[in-house]
């Protein structure tokens, strides 16, 4: 039977997949109503964040529906919760790139570019050693935990997306609010708030075990790309 910090895991982590597939969805229709690209990357980005725990997500509807957690020795569980991750960094830097550094965008895009394509190749030829997992004593009584190993390949690069979105997205959104007055620096500052906070609660929640502090952190996490909604929707 899953344990109570099981159920926590699942439905927090149910959550932020469903909440972050609707949300995205609605900002890509709405991107098309009204002419905004922006809008349509923003919510491919909310998507991409949601879907980083499908892992946990179909971890958790095969333990309640079976009592068994899915198989993992090939570390599928890593997978699907990270394959995500990168393109979701490509198009954040790309979104950052052409609000911050216009004439540098196809250049920044390229490199992140190399570094996703480079991401994905670790995690899949080694996810084993990419992955740290840590299973429940018996099958079913609690969900597969996992996070990236930091001194693997993939987990070099992983500190290199995190410093990546905290120094260019995070504080340069910041530094140009400060400059900016009115309305322009009240939607960049939210933009900032938002890199900052899915920055830092998805480190958090790669660096934590499953307990009742996940429902804060994986609020936290959704939170960031709804608030860099918020700063780029007009």
């Amino acid at each position: 039977m899953l344990s109570t910090i099981g159920w926590v895991d699942g439905l927090t982590a149910s959550g932020v997949v469903i909440i972050g597939c609707i949300f995205g969805i609605y900002f890509i229709y709405k991107s098309k109503k009204i002419d905004a690209d922006l809008l349509f990357y923003t919510g491919l980005l909310v998507i991409l964040a949601g879907l980083a725990f499908l892992g946990v997500f179909l971890d958790f509807l095969m333990v309640i529906s079976t009592g068994k957690n899915i198989p993992n020795q090939y570390g599928l569980i890593g997978l699907l919760s990270y394959i995500w991750i990168a393109p979701l960094v490509l198009i954040g830097m790309y979104v950052g790139a052409r609000l911050l550094l216009t004439e540098k965008k196809r250049i920044i895009s390229v490199i992140y570019l190399v570094l996703m394509i480079l991401f994905e190749i670790a995690i899949f030829m080694d996810p084993m050693n990419s992955f740290n997992f840590v299973y429940p004593k018996r099958s079913g009584e609690a969900l597969i935990d996992y996070n990236l190993v930091l001194t693997s390949p993939a987990g070099l690069l992983m500190i290199i997306f995190i410093i990546s979105l905290i120094v260019f997205l995070g504080l340069g959104f910041l530094i140009k609010a400060l400059q900016a007055t009115g309305n322009v620096r009240k939607k960049l500052l939210l933009v900032s708030l938002g890199v900052f906070l899915y920055a830092i609660f998805g480190l958090l929640e790669s660096l934590t075990v499953p307990g009742f502090a996940l429902i804060f952190i994986r609020i936290g996490y959704i939170s960031g790309p709804l608030f860099i909604y918020l700063g780029l929707k007009d």
